[in-house]
């Protein structure tokens, strides 16, 4: 595969690339975002014992995911519908393997990813199909590391604007791994001290973007609070399974 492999006739995907712009800025502070790659961190140290893994970021965005990948060792391709991240990407990663494709026609070869990276993707797609697919590519007791927003109560604006098709139900969620061949390793739920903030912020901003900006700008001193309370939430998730999140990360192997 060569870096320089990206189709120009994919179709144009959903998810604006106005959202995408905002995202790649809120990456690199928000105390969501923050604390989400370290417990994406721990998993992987904890599951993928080699350097040197075949990683598919699937729906890599800017490539932040894909940078940090490969400063571990490992051989990383990043595949995304939007061109737009994908020439960021190129210009921060001019050696990353970068594939536009659609999450729901993936042009890869079945038994070919030690590990496929699906970091808040399910939930904009036909999850039932693309899951299929995964199971596909995924070598035999390959991992998929799986990141979903969690409880459709708090469905508001936000999911609306973000091209939301659904939240998950911890129940839901492991019911399409299963059907999909997917063995459920380990499921856990993320950000469960802050939970109540977010119901409130959510049951008020059901129709307007007032709370969701919000949510996205605190103030310098608010968002490290929040970054120490997830940070410290994270450690503790190791021990103690949170009864319940704003997501749901789950890890699961090829059966």
């Amino acid at each position: 595969m060569h870096p320089e492999m990206i189709p120009q006739d994919v179709p144009e995907c959903q998810f604006r690339f106005e959202r995408l712009l905002r995202l790649s800025e809120l990456e690199n502070w928000h105390f969501w975002f923050v604390n989400r790659r370290m417990l994406i961190d721990r998993v992987l140290r904890k599951y993928v014992k080699h350097q040197d893994q075949l990683i598919l970021d699937l729906g890599c965005g800017t490539g932040m995911m894909t940078e940090i990948l490969m400063r571990k060792g490992h051989s990383v391709v990043g595949l995304d519908p939007r061109p737009e991240g994908l020439y960021a990407t190129r210009r921060a990663l001019p050696r990353a393997w970068l594939i536009q494709a659609e999450f729901l026609r993936l042009p890869l070869t079945e038994n070919v990813f030690d590990v496929v990276m699906l970091l808040d993707v399910l939930e904009h797609v036909n999850d039932e199909a693309l899951l299929i697919d995964i199971q596909r590519i995924l070598l035999p007791g390959g991992l998929a590391v799986i990141t979903v927003p969690a409880s459709p109560r708090l469905w508001s604006y936000r999911d609306e604007a973000a091209g939301h098709l659904r939240r998950y139900t911890r129940r839901q969620l492991m019911g399409r791994l299963t059907d999909a061949r997917l063995h459920v390793e380990e499921m856990r739920y993320y950000q469960f001290s802050l939970f109540p903030l977010v119901a409130v912020t959510r049951l008020f901003g059901r129709r307007s973007p007032k709370l969701r900006d919000l949510e996205e700008e605190p103030s310098r001193v608010l968002n490290k609070v929040m970054t120490l309370i997830n940070r410290l939430e994270v450690r503790l998730s190791d021990f103690i399974p949170w009864p319940w999140g704003s997501s749901l990360v789950a890890i699961c192997r090829k059966i």
